[in-house]
């Protein structure tokens, strides 16, 4: 049976419609150019510019040696040259090589002129690597060392206002006062300092802190790179540069400059355990210093009068024991101006004292719980005394008693310091201390 096509599907009626005409040329066109090509076969260069090479010392003797590279290999660019089949040729694009270098036969410091090779990235073949422009590569390579450095504050141009004086700056944060540079060995080695360095030039009434620098310098004091709170790096002339090759542990520090105010004032002597009939202005006494200069806040230094020595205790003081070493207490923000020791002597004139030795056999207890009982010592043996000459020509054991506290204390065996006191003679000290053994049942 004879199969009939419909009349619009019939091939002589398809030759006069338009549309399939200017499809049918396009594909005879494309069809004929491709078998021109391939039968041809015609043979095509192609350069393709701006390629970076990859140059690592990873697993390399080198690496295990501590050397690093320290030129700037990634800013080299070069060029590729290929050769093949121009259907193949024209479907490729830079990113089908790439360029690398084989490192392993270095193995000290210095800069070698490597060979590139340049490999196929892409799934294509059929082509020819046949130029890479240039076909070496520089690479600089050095030791790496770590070191580190005090870091040295500077702020240039700054004055106080008038009355007040403006200190040595320092570090805000104490944790920032060493830094640790990585880097090359002969960059290193050159450098000799490293500060925060800021130019303020300001007059400053209050302390004020700033962000700074960091600088490096060499021997002779000259500037060999700076660092931005932000990481960027300028040389000596003061150009960015894009790889000092050196890692810091931080670039953004904080400089605190102290505004402090300065005065004068007495010293204070400080006693203890005085007696209750003895005044601090009735005790004799010399100072090595009687005033000194401080400086400090000047909130702080304003409402200083007097400065305050180290307290000592009155039951210490005897007539042969009357030279004592105390220092100052200052307030937190202030210090003495001048660099001086922060020792002070106390001299007492026991010339108008004398002492005497009594067994005291009157013992109280103070805080005794209600609902017990305590047995002590039946006495004090061998307590010294001092007071004025003319009370103590006088005193009589029955002229004193000592105390114990026994607060809080509860039933059983306690040896208990006791206190020496006078109900007639309140000018009177004990030298030294004393203690009972006491039960409390």
């Amino acid at each position: 049976m004879k199969i009939k096509f419909p009349q619009k599907y019939r091939l002589g009626q398809l030759l006069y419609n338009k549309k399939f005409t200017v499809v049918l040329s396009v594909v005879l066109a494309f069809a004929l150019w491709l078998g021109i090509s391939m039968t041809e076969n015609p043979i095509r260069q192609q350069t393709f510019s701006d390629l970076s090479a990859l140059v690592t010392l990873d697993g390399t003797a080198a690496a295990d040696l501590g050397l690093g590279i320290v030129s700037d290999v990634a800013s080299q660019r070069f060029s590729v040259t290929i050769s093949g089949p121009n259907y193949i040729v024209s479907s490729l694009k830079a990113e089908d090589f790439s360029l690398s270098a084989s490192t392993v036969e270095i193995n000290s410091a210095g800069t070698y002129n490597l060979k590139l090779a340049a490999s196929n990235n892409s799934n294509k073949s059929g082509f020819t690597i046949s130029k890479i422009t240039p076909s070496t590569i520089d690479v600089t390579v050095d030791f790496i060392d770590t070191k580190e450095f005090t870091l040295v504050p500077k702020l240039i141009g700054v004055s106080a206002a008038e009355g007040l004086v403006a200190e040595t700056p320092v570090i805000s944060d104490s944790q920032q006062n060493t830094l640790t540079i990585r880097g090359p060995r002969s960059t290193i080695d050159k450098i000799a300092s490293v500060a925060s360095f800021k130019e303020v030039n300001e007059t400053l009434s209050t302390s004020q802190t700033f962000d700074a620098d960091v600088v490096l310098y060499d021997s002779n004091d000259k500037v060999l790179y700076r660092y931005t709170s932000d990481g960027t790096v300028y040389d000596a002339n003061d150009n960015i540069i894009t790889n000092s090759y050196l890692s810091l542990t931080f670039t953004n520090v904080k400089v605190t400059q102290p505004i402090s105010k300065r005065k004068t004032v007495v010293c204070k002597p400080v006693f203890n355990n005085l007696p209750a009939g003895l005044a601090v202005d009735d005790i004799r006494y010399s100072l090595n210093q009687n005033k000194v200069t401080i400086i400090g806040t000047p909130e702080i230094v304003d409402k200083i009068e007097n400065i305050s020595l180290s307290a000592i205790d009155f039951r210490n003081v005897s007539t042969k024991a009357v030279h004592f070493e105390v220092s100052a207490i200052l307030p937190d923000g202030v210090k003495f101006l001048e660099s001086i020791e922060n020792v002070f002597t106390v001299d007492i004139d026991a010339s108008q004292y004398a002492e005497v030795t009594l067994d005291i056999k009157n013992i109280r207890c103070l805080g005794l719980n209600s609902e017990l009982k305590a047995k002590t010592d039946k006495q004090i043996k061998n307590v010294k005394l001092c007071g004025p000459a003319k009370i103590i020509k006088n005193l009589k054991a029955s002229d004193l008693y000592a105390v114990v506290d026994l607060t809080d204390k509860t039933a059983g065996d306690y040896t208990v310091e006791v206190i020496i006191k006078s109900d007639v003679y309140d000018e009177v000290w004990q030298i030294g201390t004393y203690s009972t053994s006491i039960t409390l049942y």
